[in-house]
């Protein structure tokens, strides 16, 4: 009975043995013919964990892959959109400027005035301008509005909103993907300082406002400084606030004019041929709008090549059309540096994707060789106990007597 016993388990030993052999040859098959070193979270539960993690670090870099690519379509699109409407302000002021000069005929001016009203017109077109999903590209976060309108007088209004649309395109980044049409056609810092200026000019008189600074930023007031003849080859000059006289002396062009009240400075400059009886009115005005200089330059456009005044304020529109072409190169220079951000940040993304695939091989990814030598020792071991298993299941005391 204990002879039995114990042949019954040998039998038992030699299968079990050949049932595992058998089971890693098979593994090692499906590895050769996978090439992957893990088959199942059984194989290793922590590498398949830490592949697990791999793999969703490499999905949200696809993604924020993928948003960078369409952030740099939005702002190359926005880039030479603004290159344009830089072509347009820096046509616009050689054609005022060639409009100044007096060597032109009426019919001349009337010719470069129509162009500029033509030039208006694309500048507007293009400050609406609809990607190809066609959302409006500058009305902030408003998409669907069209952002610029003008009314029947030429002015123009703005109805999109101040913020940027932004993406995510890193755990730590957001990147801005355009640019608010106020803050780029509308808000521009005014050249003439904290001003506007208006002419009341004499015939034949070159005077200019260069700048006029105040330091109190809550001064709401309307100034007016009047030049005056003093006989005695120089020009006096009476300054107004809100309609009344609040200082009067000799003008020094070196020194300008200075009002102070308390800590509060004003600072006039002028440049130009003082005639006496000239005037300058000051209007409030920390920015201007590239279309109201547009505006300003066809209606001045239309004055008299004689008249002072007109000509005062095409210079004006000339100085304001060569500000807004400096605002729009930088704004331009901006969207450069967004794309040059975009381009690292890709490059960084890509070398930790690669960063990835090289850790998540190490785990995953088979090594043949060392494959191909463990299956040829587990066939050999197969090899082995088939041999074992057959000679055992023959196995009877019968051949013994």
């Amino acid at each position: 009975m204990l002879n039995r016993i114990a042949s019954f388990h040998n039998y038992q030993a030699v299968q079990n043995d050949l049932r595992r052999q058998e089971v890693k040859v098979h593994h090692n098959q499906a590895q050769l013919a996978s090439g992957k070193k893990l088959l199942s979270a059984a194989d290793n539960p922590l590498a398949t964990h830490y592949i697990q993690n791999v793999a969703q670090q490499e999905e949200q870099i696809r993604q924020y892959l993928d948003a960078i690519t369409l952030v740099r379509n939005r702002l190359e699109h926005q880039e030479v959109l603004v290159s344009n409407a830089e072509d347009y302000a820096d046509d616009a002021t050689r054609n005022v400027m060639e409009m100044i000069n007096g060597s032109l005929s009426p019919q001349d001016r009337d010719a470069h005035a129509r162009v500029l009203e033509e030039m208006a017109d694309n500048f507007l077109n293009l400050a609406n301008s609809q990607d190809e999903s066609g959302n409006y590209i500058f009305s902030g976060t408003k998409p669907k509005n069209q952002p610029f309108f003008r009314d029947n007088e030429g002015n123009v209004s703005y109805s999109g909103d101040d913020y940027q649309r932004k993406m995510r395109i890193s755990n730590s980044l957001e990147m801005p993907f355009n640019t608010p049409g106020s803050k780029l056609f509308m808000e521009i810092d005014n050249p003439f300082g904290d001003y506007e200026p208006d002419y009341q000019l004499q015939e034949g008189s070159e005077l200019l406002l260069e700048r006029a600074i105040n330091t109190n930023a809550n001064d709401d007031s309307n100034y007016k400084v009047t030049f005056v003849d003093m006989n005695n080859g120089k020009f006096g000059y009476q300054l107004e606030r809100d309609g009344s006289v609040v200082q009067a002396s000799e003008f020094d062009p070196k020194e300008g004019i200075k009002y102070q009240t308390g800590d509060n400075t004003l600072t006039i400059q002028v440049k130009g041929q003082v005639t006496a009886g000239d005037e300058i009115s000051l209007t409030p005005r920390k920015t201007y709008s590239v279309f109201d200089s547009f505006q300003d330059a066809i209606k001045y456009s239309k004055g008299s090549v004689s008249d002072a005044s007109s000509t005062a304020k095409l210079q004006q529109a000339s100085e304001e059309l060569h500000h807004a072409f400096i605002h729009l190169s930088k704004s331009r220079t901006d969207i450069g540096a967004r794309l040059d951000t975009l381009d690292i940040q890709e490059e960084q993304h890509q070398d930790f994707k690669l960063s990835l695939a090289k850790s998540k091989s190490e785990f995953e990814d088979l090594d043949y060789a060392d494959a191909v030598i463990e299956f040829n020792e587990n066939s050999r071991a197969l090899e082995a106990s088939q041999k074992a298993f057959g000679k055992t299941k023959d196995l009877t005391l019968f051949n013994y007597i």
